[in-house]
Formats: structure tokens, C-alpha cells, sequence
């Protein structure tokens, strides 16, 4: 008996000590688990228990939105690399992404999800180790780390799928040890951090198209107004969180999206994307740029991407040159390798090409007001404007993408500058990049948008600068040569008198500047049709030239030009001609063969040659110009006004094809560049037009006389010269292919309005007149009578073929 108990005794002991031996077994060799579950251990089908699903999966949110193409996307990487990484910025939908793409995969009836809050490391392997418990593949008591490695290997076992993803990773390392290697286990990764891109495949979530946007913040609102939808959502940059923030304070407080709009662009940013109580999302839209800001400016003690963070925030929204931002610091590469930690948080974004990075709209908007409220606003405005003035001193010239910038700093500034007047030197620098920013829309063919902006600076001049500084008048010279590139020079007329009228003030009447300010007037009148009073004034100014400046000086030479072509306007060929005449052997006297007068006073006198009949001597001009050309202007549409006009010559002497294939290269070109509305590009297909009319290409060129008066009359107005004139000669045209009747409608109908606009009395309705009575002896017209078809386009002037650049 007693050796019963102790044998029974024994045998409980080592029961116990098995017991013991196993625990400590488990502990050090956690994959044995996998080998030996206990009985409650999940192998895939749970019955009627259902899938297990460890971690919050997000619920489907109010008015959620499907995001097909995106669904589609990830189902498809899935489907054969088994990793899908959900790359884009904080707010972008990520998260509802992956949630809709785990929900859809259990109603497919996947058997295992784990939803791991990934941007804390301890927190990933804590839920690892849940699922290994609710899993019963290990016990209550087996300590975290192994417990989660003996969740990832079961897993990886599991024939039928498993779901695992980690939201919002931040560490790709850490990650990087708790990603499945194999098996049947689709992981999403949703991140910030472009780092996560060697995982798998990458999708990448941007914001809402324009569509989605409007229809999720109507429902979301409960507004039923998809137009002014369309603005707010525009406003917000159709980010889906602040969307959704957005629509749930529209709802709140029963606003319309007009109201909302109003307060957005006046109230703090917090007050109007907050948090939504009960939502998934734990944070304002502002929390949470600035947590991505924070993250990437904390990793770089040098303070370099902190500027290149703020310096994006106050240029433009389209985005910055990546050499623009370059010239921030003394080692380029230092700055990429900040804008590449910016773009692997996803606080920027590269363009395709890599050449442009540009930043979210309400991030800038976060970033501004954080520098506003830490009172750093001025110090960016002066980094912004240091490398804004390097870059328009730059060689070659920048671009319009500057205009852009400038007008960014601009509108960030000048309500202060308005106030402050201890930024005096930052206001001159300012003012000066407005004034750069009219003369580069006008160089580079902007004009509609040289002109808008032009007489906005002009106002700002006037406002901010003292009332006789000479900013004043520099802003006004932009300004009118803005109106004179756009053929817009009756709008400019005020403007040259005011600034004769100032001269005058300042500088007195035996002035050069004040010869130089009314020969630009006279210079306006006559190419705007005011040709009696452009006579007027410019034959006092070359008399007042001579004597206050001289017979040799450039403002004389600008006065005789400019008389000689206010004749030829007039179709006073007698006097023009000899003037001209005169002026080129005074520039050649003065200057030599190939100074910039010398060249203009050449081609004028071919211009004026070829109207009087004289082509074959406007050719040996044009062509003597021609070999003074640089292959720089050969190869700019912007240097085509000699071109065309040594084209049209060809025609009058004969040479159609020469002349259309040209002009033909020309208009190519133009259209290449120009803005298709650009009065340039205008006036190229008019002289295409009629040197196809010469050609007998008469289908062509009809349909070319005909656009140019639909596009003259949509750009500059029914009213204006050019205008007129465009439908002068269409009349023409029509009457020289023999169409009679329809032009004797059009060409009455353009004296009429001559006679209304302009005055019965002066040089184009006079032409429109002789070319209706030139009409009924165009009866017998035959294509071998070439000068009866440049004689009726010679009568009379047009502004059309008005002289070249003041000299």
C-alpha cells in the first residue's frame, strides 16, 4: 500500500514537472505550437463561429465612397505578388481603402483578418500576439514577441487565404520583421512613407476626382447644390478627409456651401475641419499635416527642409522647378536630399518627369499659418524673393511658372505692405518682380494675361509707391507695351498721355524723355486709327526732336520713322516714300549696315516698296536684312515680324510658293508656341491668307480670311480696326475669286461701320469705298492680271501693317 502512494506520488510529481517542462518548452521554441495546437486551434474553417477577425477594421463611414478603379487595383497586385502597398498622403483615403478592400474579402468569406495599427512597432507585435491566442494556437500565457512570431509562421501554413494589414506604417524596418514570407497571406500596407515601395507592388491613392468629390460632400452635407459643391471641394483640394470634416460641419450647422465657403477663407482652419466625433479618424486635418511636417523637419537638425517646406508654401500651388529650389543653399544635392525625405513622407509630390515637386493646397495652408503664428511669415517672404530675383536675372530667361510665384508672394504680403511701412526695401524688390512678371507674359506671347495683370500692377504702383517715383512710370511702360503687343493700342492712349503730361511736369518740354514720351503717343494714334491726330503730333515731334536732341539722335530717327508711316497709314505713298528713303540713309550714316534702326529703317522702306508696286526692290531689301539675322532670332516665332513681311514680298514679286511655304513654317511654329488667341498668330495666317490668294489656292485661303475675322472680332472686339480690317479683306478676296455679290454685302457693310467707328472721312473708309467701286470691273478679272489683286489690297493703310518697334 505505501508503495502504491508512492508510486502515485511519483507519478504526479512528474506530471507536474512535464507540465512545468512543457510551459518552459513553448516559451524557448514558440514554432512548436504550430506543430502541436491545442483542440481549440483555428485550421481555417470556423463554422458557425465565422471568420476571425483580430484588430478594428474601420467601419463602413457615412456616404462612403467606392472607389472601383482603386478596388480593382488592389485586387489585381494581390492576386499575384501578394503584397500591396497603399502609397499617398495623410487624408487621401488610404485607410478607408484597405477597410473597403478587408470588408469585401469577408463577405468572399476569407477566414482570418488582422487589422494591425502599424505606426507604433510594440503595438504590431501585440496584435500578432492577439491573433495567436484568439487563434488557440498558443496559450494565454506565452509572453508577446513569441507569440506573434508563432501567429506569422501559422499563418504562412494556412493553405485557405488570410488577410493581414498594417495601417499607416512609418517604420520599414521594424516592419519589414513581421511580414509574411510565404503562404497563402495577402498584406496591405498603408503608408506615408515611399520607403514601403520595395515591399510589393505599389498603388497609388491620390485625392477625389473632381466627380466623386462634389457627390461625397453632397452627401455628406445633406445639400443637394452639386454646383457650389464644386467650389468647396475645389477649395479643399478634394481631399477626401477634409471632405468628409467639412461635410459633417455643413451638416452641424445647417450651412449652405456658400456659407461654408465664406468662412473658410476667414476663419481659423481648425474651426472648419475638425475632428468629427465618432469617427475613425483620430485627428484635425491640421493635427495631422503637421504630424507628417513635423516627422520629416525633426530628422533634419540643419533647418533646411523646414525652409524648403515654408518657401512651398508661399510660391505657387502648380508646383516649383526643382533648379528654382536649388538655389536655396550652396550644395544642390542638399537640397534633394531634403525634397526626397519630403516626398518619401508624402508631404510633397514629384511631377512624372521629376523635374517639379509641389505641395498639397491645404498642407500650404497649414504651413502658412503655422509660420504666421510663430511670426515667421516675413523671414519666408525674404528667402522666397531672394530666390525669385536670382532666378528672373538668370540667363536664359525663366519662364511664366515665375509670374506664378510672384503673384503667390505677392498675394501672401501686400495687405501688410499696405500697413507696414518698415518693409520698405522688400516692398521696392516686390514691386519690381510685378512689374518683370508683365514684361514676361508680354515676351513670351501672354498678352490677354500681360494686360490683365499690367493694369493691376499699375493700380498696386500707384497705391504703394510715392506719387512721382519712377516706379510709377516704369509700371505704365509695362503696361502699354502689354496693350501694343495684344494690338491693343487705343486702350493705351490714356496711359501715353498721362505720361507725356508727367514729362512734361518733371522734366519740362526741352526734354529728351519728353520728345520720347510723345513720339510713343503719336507713335499709339497712329496705330490706333487716330491717324489725322498721330500727323498732327508727329510732325511737331520730329521738328522738337531736332532741336532739343538733335539731327543724329535715336529719338529723330524714331520721329521720321514714324511720320513716314502715319503717310503710308493714310496712303499718302508720295511722302511716305522719300521719308522712309531719307531715314535709312541717316541710320546707315549714323549707325552702319547692321545696328537695330539701321534694320528696321530697311525693312520699312521694303515694306513701303512693295505697296507702291516696287516688289522686286522690297526683296533686295528684305533679303539684305535676312543675312543680318542671328540664328537665335532665325529659330524664335517671337522675331517673325521681318519674316512675314519679307514673305509677302516673295508674293508680289511672283514667288507664291516660296512665300506660302514660309509663312506656312511660320504659322506652324507660332501655333507651337503662341496662345492659339494671340494677335501674332492672327496676323501670320492673314498673311498666309494672301499669299494663297496670289497662288490661286482659293479654297485655302478663303477659309483662312474667314477665320481670321472670327478670331479677330472674339479677341479684339467687332469694333476695333484690325477687325475692320479683317473684314475688308475677306471682301476683297471674295471679290477677286469672283464672288461678287457676297462681297459687295461684306464690303458695304464694313464702310458702314468705318464711317461709325472711325469717321466717313478717313483713309480706311475711304479704301473700303474704292474697293466697292472696284467691284463691277472685276467682272472680266483672270488670274494672269496679278496686280489688279494687290492693288485692291493696297489702297489705304491697316493696322494690320502697322510700322515695326518704335526706334
Amino acid at each position: 500500500m505505501d508503495a502504491e502512494v508512492a508510486l502515485g506520488a511519483l507519478s504526479a510529481a512528474l506530471a507536474v514537472l512535464g507540465t512545468v517542462a512543457a510551459f518552459l518548452q513553448l516559451r524557448r521554441a514558440p514554432t512548436l505550437s504550430v506543430a502541436t495546437p491545442p483542440a481549440a486551434a483555428v485550421t481555417g474553417n470556423r463554422g458557425s463561429r465565422g471568420p476571425l477577425v483580430v484588430g478594428d477594421v474601420p467601419r463602413e463611414p457615412v456616404s462612403h465612397m467606392r472607389r472601383e478603379e482603386l478596388l480593382t487595383e488592389v485586387a489585381t497586385v494581390l492576386a499575384s505578388s501578394r503584397v500591396c502597398v497603399l502609397m499617398g498622403g495623410r487624408g487621401v483615403g488610404k485607410t478607408h481603402l484597405a477597410a473597403t478592400h478587408v470588408r469585401d474579402q469577408l463577405r468572399a468569406n476569407v477566414p482570418r483578418v488582422v487589422w494591425v495599427v502599424a505606426d507604433d512597432v510594440a503595438a504590431v507585435v501585440t496584435s500578432l500576439a492577439d491573433f495567436a491566442r484568439q487563434a488557440g494556437v498558443v496559450g494565454e500565457v506565452v509572453d508577446t514577441e513569441p507569440a506573434a512570431r508563432t501567429a506569422l509562421r501559422w499563418l504562412e501554413n494556412e493553405p485557405d487565404r488570410s488577410v493581414i494589414v498594417f495601417d499607416n506604417a512609418l517604420d520599414a524596418d521594424a516592419i519589414a520583421r513581421w511580414m509574411p514570407q510565404r503562404g497563402n497571406v495577402h498584406a496591405l500596407i498603408t503608408t506615408t512613407n515611399q520607403e514601403f515601395a520595395v515591399f510589393g507592388v505599389t498603388v497609388h491613392v491620390e485625392v477625389f476626382t473632381p466627380v466623386q468629390a462634389v457627390t461625397f460632400l453632397c452627401s455628406r452635407a445633406g445639400v443637394d447644390d452639386p454646383g457650389a459643391a464644386a467650389l468647396v471641394a475645389r477649395e479643399l483640394g478634394q481631399l477626401p478627409l477634409a471632405l468628409a470634416q467639412a461635410g459633417a460641419v455643413i451638416r452641424r450647422h445647417r450651412w449652405s456651401f456658400a456659407e461654408y465657403l465664406a468662412g473658410f477663407r476667414s476663419m481659423p482652419l481648425r474651426s472648419l475641419l475638425p475632428r468629427v466625433p465618432g469617427d475613425d479618424y483620430p485627428r484635425t486635418l491640421e493635427e495631422a499635416t503637421l504630424l507628417s511636417v513635423n516627422e520629416v523637419e525633426n530628422s533634419d537638425p540643419n533647418g533646411l527642409v523646414r525652409r524648403l517646406i515654408d518657401l512651398m508654401a508661399v510660391l505657387s500651388e502648380a508646383g516649383v522647378r526643382r533648379d528654382l529650389l536649388r538655389n536655396l543653399h550652396t550644395e544642390p544635392a542638399s537640397v534633394d536630399e531634403a525634397l526626397g525625405g519630403l516626398a518619401n513622407a508624402s508631404v510633397v509630390g514629384f511631377d512624372v518627369t521629376g523635374t517639379r515637386v509641389a505641395m498639397h493646397r491645404l498642407t500650404r495652408q497649414v504651413v502658412l499659418a503655422r509660420a504666421r503664428a510663430e511670426g515667421r511669415i516675413r523671414g519666408v517672404v525674404r528667402d522666397a524673393l531672394t530666390l525669385l530675383t536670382r532666378a528672373t536675372e538668370a540667363q536664359p530667361a525663366s519662364g511664366v511658372d515665375l509670374v506664378d510665384h510672384i503673384a503667390e508672394v505677392w498675394a501672401e504680403t501686400q495687405a501688410a505692405l499696405v500697413s507696414d511701412g518698415e518693409d520698405d526695401e522688400m516692398c521696392v524688390e516686390l514691386l519690381r518682380l510685378r512689374r518683370w512678371s508683365v514684361e514676361r507674359l508680354t515676351s513670351m506671347g501672354e498678352f490677354s494675361r500681360a494686360v490683365a495683370m499690367g493694369l493691376t500692377v499699375f493700380t498696386e504702383h500707384r497705391a504703394l509707391a510715392p506719387s512721382d517715383d519712377e516706379s510709377i512710370a516704369l509700371a505704365r511702360q509695362e503696361l502699354m507695351n502689354a496693350y501694343v503687343a495684344a494690338d491693343r493700342h487705343s486702350e493705351a492712349i490714356p496711359y501715353a498721355e498721362q505720361a507725356l503730361a508727367d514729362r512734361v511736369r518733371l522734366a519740362g518740354s526741352d526734354h529728351p524723355s519728353t520728345v520720347s514720351a510723345r513720339n510713343r503717343l503719336g507713335y499709339l494714334c497712329e496705330s490706333g486709327g487716330q491717324l489725322d491726330r498721330a500727323l498732327t503730333i508727329h510732325r511737331y515731334n520730329l521738328v522738337e526732336s531736332i532741336r532739343v536732341c538733335g539731327e543724329d539722335a535715336p529719338s529723330t530717327m524714331g520721329a521720321r520713322i514714324n511720320l513716314a508711316s502715319t503717310y503710308r497709314s493714310m496712303g499718302d505713298f508720295a511722302k511716305a516714300v522719300p521719308l522712309f528713303e531719307e531715314n535709312l540713309a541717316e541710320n546707315l550714316r549714323v549707325y552702319g549696315p547692321d545696328h537695330g534702326s539701321t534694320i528696321n529703317a530697311r525693312g520699312e522702306l521694303a515694306r513701303s516698296y512693295v505697296r507702291t508696286g516696287r516688289a522686286d526692290e522690297g526683296v533686295r531689301l528684305h533679303e539684305e536684312n535676312a543675312t543680318l539675322e542671328t540664328d537665335e532670332q532665325r529659330a524664335d516665332v517671337h522675331h517673325s515680324w521681318w519674316p512675314q513681311y519679307r514673305a509677302a514680298a516673295y508674293s508680289a514679286a511672283g514667288r507664291h510658293d516660296e512665300a506660302i511655304d514660309r509663312l506656312r513654317d511660320l504659322v506652324r511654329r507660332t501655333d507651337d508656341v503662341l496662345p492659339h488667341d494671340n494677335p501674332q498668330a492672327i496676323r501670320l495666317r492673314l498673311f498666309l491668307a494672301r499669299a494663297l490668294l496670289a497662288g490661286r489656292r482659293h479654297t485655302e485661303a478663303l477659309a483662312l480670311f474667314e477665320r481670321t475675322v472670327v478670331d479677330r472680332e472674339r479677341v479684339l472686339g467687332i469694333d476695333h480696326p484690325s477687325s475692320l480690317n479683317a473684314r475688308r479683306n475677306l471682301g476683297v478676296a471674295l471679290a477677286t475669286t469672283g464672288r461678287r455679290r457676297r462681297a459687295h454685302l461684306i464690303l458695304s457693310a464694313v464702310v458702314s461701320d468705318y464711317t461709325r467707328v472711325l469717321g466717313p472721312e478717313h483713309p480706311y473708309t475711304r479704301t473700303a469705298q474704292a474697293n466697292i467701286a472696284s467691284l463691277p470691273k472685276s467682272r472680266g478679272f483672270v488670274w494672269g492680271r496679278r496686280r489688279r489683286v494687290l492693288h485692291l489690297f493696297r489702297v489705304g493703310g491697316s493696322t494690320v501693317d502697322r510700322g515695326g518697334p518704335l526706334a
